[in-house]
């Protein structure tokens, strides 16, 4: 069997809203909202370069109600570079992009193939007369689809390798909405040779053979959340060999997340040059991206606990950095947030019998998520808002936990400070 090489991708949110601190920043929108037509562009070239046998797209190419036609005009005419090249494209629809809200007055080229809702269909990939492989593919015909679709798929061919493509949450995974809910088995049971999934914002292997089951991850992070390199993957199929699955970047904007550690720091300036030397360090692994969002904590005690505490001080210190890497290649953009404590000692304050004790074991031994499920409750209406479901991600368990960290330091200051005075 004749080897098969094709682009798995997935999750372009194409002019979609960035969200967090980007969405705080009109200089940037334009540019923020480009990335995501840059990083389907490089995925075109990529495989234009490559003279791959199919793209493959997983789903939620536009961002639901979101997309515009410009977004729509653009993504046609990249699968028209692809059509142009000889490159057969194939797409289903996700939960951002289901079916019914798309423009149904655009034409797509021939050689791309939208697979439809309610059943699966297969469509072969023919190359100088031999079928390289079939592939098989299902929409999403709205928003929440709460039913396994991968039981629809079933293999029926003689030659070729057979090609899942769909938009499915596998296992449950947290942090994503359970669409389309599967198990590993449920796929691995179809007796397919690939999964091209999409859904989850992170490039993961899921197994690595017979069959391959593989989540391409987003193609550009648009939040502080989304983390890590983003891209696609170059895939071959070969019938003697193991899978060939290569991750390949596409993103142009890079968000990154880092603690700068502020112990002993006795000064604002020795704070500014702490923060300096953490952004130039991120700055040198990102120099293939046109741009650099960070996320800044500062951590660690220290005798500027109290100063860095004062309302305005991380927003200030924050833009004095911005202003400092103004003009840098690649462009860079911090957030700043504070956890730091002051210089009195926890362990010695837990071992005491009294409030101060009880505080901070209360804060550290939060297993049954008590204290997680009361922050999360309170902050509800915030993010029910009209403004909230716009710009805001739920609070992830990690941002929860600062939370309750940050409501624990200014707790002690009180306290402890009280007790000293």
């Amino acid at each position: 069997m004749t080897a098969f090489r094709f682009i798995h991708c997935s999750d372009l949110h194409i002019d979609s809203p960035f969200k967090g601190l980007a969405s705080q920043m009109p200089s940037l929108t334009d540019r923020l909202r480009e990335s995501t037509f840059q990083a389907f562009h490089k995925i075109v070239k990529l495989a234009l370069e490559e003279k791959v046998d199919a793209v493959l797209i997983a789903g939620d190419i536009f961002d639901g109600a979101d997309r515009s036609l410009q977004a729509q005009l653009k993504f046609r005419r990249g699968l028209l570079e692809l059509s142009q090249g000889g490159i057969p494209s194939f797409i289903v629809h996700g939960n951002h992009d289901p079916s019914n809200s798309w423009s149904h007055t655009l034409d797509w080229p021939e050689s791309t193939t939208i697979f439809p809702v309610n059943k699966v269909e297969r469509i072969p990939v023919i190359k100088n007369g031999e079928t390289l492989a079939w592939i098989y593919g299902i929409s999403y015909p709205q928003k929440e689809v709460n039913e396994n679709l991968a039981l629809k798929f079933k293999k029926d061919q003689e030659q070729g390798f057979a090609i899942g493509l769909l938009h499915t949450n596998v296992g449950q995974h947290p942090g994503h909405d359970n669409y389309a809910p599967c198990s590993l088995q449920d796929l691995i049971s179809r007796d397919f040779d690939y999964w091209a999934l999409g859904h989850i914002h992170e490039f993961k292997v899921l197994r690595e053979d017979n069959p391959c089951i593989v989540y391409s991850g987003n193609t550009q992070a648009r939040h502080l959340k989304e983390t890590g390199p983003k891209g696609c993957c170059l895939v071959t199929l070969n019938s003697n060999a193991p899978a060939n699955i290569r991750f390949m970047p596409t993103d142009v904007v890079s968000y990154r997340t880092a603690k700068v550690d502020v112990s002993g720091v006795s000064s604002i300036n020795d704070v500014l040059k702490a923060l300096q030397s953490q952004v130039e360090e991120l700055a040198k692994e990102s120099l293939t991206h046109e741009g650099l969002v960070i996320k800044l904590v500062l951590t660690g005690r220290t005798p500027m606990h109290n100063e860095l505490q004062h309302p305005g001080v991380a927003k200030t210190l924050a833009e004095e950095i911005n202003t400092f890497f103004n003009g840098h290649s690649p462009w860079i953009i911090i957030d700043l947030s504070t956890q730091t404590s002051g210089t009195y000692d926890i362990d010695s304050l837990k071992e005491a019998k009294d409030f101060v004790a009880d505080l901070i074991n209360l804060c550290e031994d939060d297993q049954d998520k008590q204290l997680e499920n009361k922050v999360r409750e309170a902050m509800k209406p915030v993010f029910e808002s009209w403004a909230g479901r716009k710009y805001l991600d739920d609070f992830s368990t990690e941002e929860t936990q600062a939370v309750i960290l940050k409501a624990r330091n200014l707790a002690l200051d009180k306290l402890v400070n009280s007790e000293g005075s």
